[in-house]
């Protein structure tokens, strides 16, 4: 048995600013909004494999702390990252450098800011929810990160 929600549909999306450094085109400072869209299989239990609402929900917990932020990944090793007077940013290649407002920007444990580090880290987020909340019916979380309509990145976390 499995439940899909479709970011897009479900209105599980964010806007943000990101960057991955030193790639000709996406190096420089730029935006997306992007959808969380989730697959769920499991063994039903009662009534529902889950409730789409209680998954809804997570969802839309991360997407709220990513949105209308400038997203960096903290573990990136070309990024030298300061943490006094806001967050100053180098890159460390090209000696490229941003100092941010604190509250603009999210730091993410993941050492990129792609489509497929934003995946890995939105599935990590939802399996440790899901986990915390009892579901423990749930064999394997697919989720997948569009940057825009038809361009994404997908992954799945057996539990």
């Amino acid at each position: 048995m499995f439940i899909e929600i479709d970011g897009w549909m479900a209105k599980m999306r964010f806007s943000a600013c990101h960057f991955i450094p030193d790639h000709p085109k996406c190096g420089c400072l730029h935006g997306h909004t992007y959808a969380v869209s989730v697959r769920i299989e499991g063994e039903q239990i009662g009534e529902f494999l889950i409730d789409f609402e209680k998954v809804k929900k997570i969802v839309n917990s991360i997407c709220d702390r990513l949105d209308h932020r400038v997203l960096i990944a903290e573990k990136d090793p070309r990024l030298r990252i300061e943490r006094k007077e806001g967050i100053s940013i180098e890159i460390i290649e090209s000696k490229k450098r941003y100092l941010l407002p604190s509250e603009d920007v999210t730091l993410l444990p993941t050492r990129s800011a792609s489509a497929e580090d934003l995946c890995k880290y939105f599935t990590s987020e939802i399996a440790s929810a899901l986990k915390s909340s009892g579901a423990y019916n749930i064999k394997s979380i697919q989720v997948r990160v569009d940057e825009g309509i038809g361009q994404g990145a997908g992954c799945e976390l057996e539990m």
